[in-house]
């Protein structure tokens, strides 16, 4: 007999994410799973870990989900995965699952994604990771988005080399509305549109929208806005080459 693989699944929605935890239900079925969740909302959070002290520790609580194993972390995703990778809940997990997150996370304000974020953070502890994200519609069809993850988490489990982080962004549509399903470029920037600062109200406000008017065919908006389903590898933070020049040129100790 073989033992099952390790899943650990998080999110940047919170433990009472619908998404989640219709997911967790699902892979626990064929995997061995550990949910560490924010406590609350940390949307936005991108690879944050939050302020702690190290010593006092951060708060965690056991819930109960459908006889998984759960808990909730008063902090980011980021930190959960963090935690999962130094063995927190037991041995480290053979891949982190971000998600089922309510929005789609497309282009490079994924930066600023937890969803994608955590996935992120697993690879930078020579983990794999996972984001799976669900485009907003009037009907969320998160039975959709859960077959998808389901079938993308076996196939990263099946595989033993790159890619080592997928951002997976599905259409909320039924099953069978699905066109098919692309390696897709990043957007732009994804969401974000217009920035307005009101001075004298003291506020920045934000204009957003999954509008694919103008982006490029092959970029993950743009598909998923077609209904396909858009798998975009990614890579974590490596130096990028240095210059021809010597360091000294930026400061020298002599100067």
């Amino acid at each position: 007999m073989t033992s099952k693989h390790r899943v650990v699944l998080t999110n940047d929605d919170g433990i009472d994410s619908p998404g989640l935890r219709r997911l967790a239900t699902t892979l626990a079925d064929t995997h061995e799973v550990v949910v560490a969740a924010p406590a609350s909302d940390m949307s936005g959070s991108g690879t944050g870990i939050g302020g702690f002290d190290p010593v006092t520790g951060v708060e965690l609580v056991p819930v109960e989900l459908d006889g998984v194993t759960a808990f909730t972390v008063a902090g980011p995703p980021g930190l959960a995965v963090m935690a999962a990778a130094l063995g927190a809940f037991g041995r480290p997990p053979d891949l982190v699952v971000s998600g089922i997150n309510a929005g789609m996370n497309t282009g490079h304000s994924i930066i600023h994604s937890g969803t994608v974020g955590a996935a992120l953070t697993a690879r930078t502890f020579r983990g794999r990771g996972l984001a799976v994200s669900l485009a907003q519609s009037d009907s969320w069809h998160w039975e959709t988005a859960v077959a998808v993850a389901a079938s993308a988490t076996d196939w990263m489990l099946a595989r033993v080399r790159s890619p080592h982080v997928l951002n997976i962004n599905v259409p909320s549509v039924p099953l069978e509305e699905i066109e098919g399903i692309h390696w897709a470029d990043l957007d732009e920037f994804g969401y974000f549109r217009v920035a307005n600062a009101d001075v004298k109200g003291r506020t920045l406000q934000f204009v957003v929208g999954s509008s694919s008017a103008g982006a490029d065919p092959a970029s993950d908006t743009a598909l998923c806005a077609k209904n396909f389903v858009t798998v975009t590898p990614l890579s974590t933070i490596e130096p990028a080459p240095f210059p021809d020049l010597d360091a000294t040129s930026i400061w020298s100790p002599g100067a």
